[in-house]
């Protein structure tokens, strides 16, 4: 199965007319949010995205939740995919959107927690989010902080799922680390096509 992943396209026009060519490509598609910039933008961005293929979609920090359903609810091929999982194949693919709080999506570490105790116990399991976890190459700004997710370094440490595809950090897309054995891979607006045996 031939899948994209997304992220952090922020109203751009040339990167949602680039990832509606990739999307053609692909069986299904992972929007790991971050559509739009401050609540702003989210439905002129993430419309033009309707070519019939199917897109998981995460709410990122950027991103009101609600609106988002919304826009899910009015489109067959959108689906609002936080706190979410679906099953393709043998893989099962989960979501947790959102970032720190502060922006129009904010989830707490213990909201986090609490959304990702969903998914303890899958077998073959891909975890999609916006933040990555905290504490290796993927969460580092230019800075050399580190602004990941404490709740979900506990949960790939406790689970080690197969993969783990995040965005937000924009410096970082192209970047990968592992976390034990669970590959971590920052995605962007560039998009990352992946060829996944379900």
């Amino acid at each position: 199965m031939r899948i994209l992943f997304f992220s952090d396209l922020h109203e751009d026009q040339k990167a949602i007319t680039h990832i509606q060519k990739l999307l053609s490509q692909v069986n299904c598609a992972f929007g790991l949010g971050d559509y739009g910039s401050f609540g702003r933008g989210l439905q002129d961005t993430i419309t033009p995205l309707d070519v019939g293929t199917d897109i998981y979609l995460l709410p990122g920090n950027h991103d009101p939740a609600e609106e988002l359903k919304l826009i899910c609810a009015n489109h067959d091929s959108f689906h609002y995919f936080h706190g979410e999982q679906i099953s393709l194949g043998k893989m099962t693919f989960a979501g947790f959107g959102g970032g720190l709080p502060g922006l129009p999506f904010g989830i707490s570490e213990d909201q986090g927690r609490f959304i990702l105790s969903r998914f303890y116990g899958i077998e073959h399991l891909i975890l999609c989010t916006h933040p990555p976890p905290y504490g290796t190459v993927v969460d580092r700004t230019w800075g050399g902080h580190h602004i990941g997710y404490h709740s979900l370094r506990e949960f790939v440490l406790e689970n080690q799922p197969k993969a783990v595809y995040s965005g937000h950090l924009h410096e970082r897309e192209g970047v990968t680390d592992t976390l034990g054995e669970t590959k971590l891979t920052v995605v962007g607006p560039s998009g990352l096509l992946v060829t996944i045996d379900t």
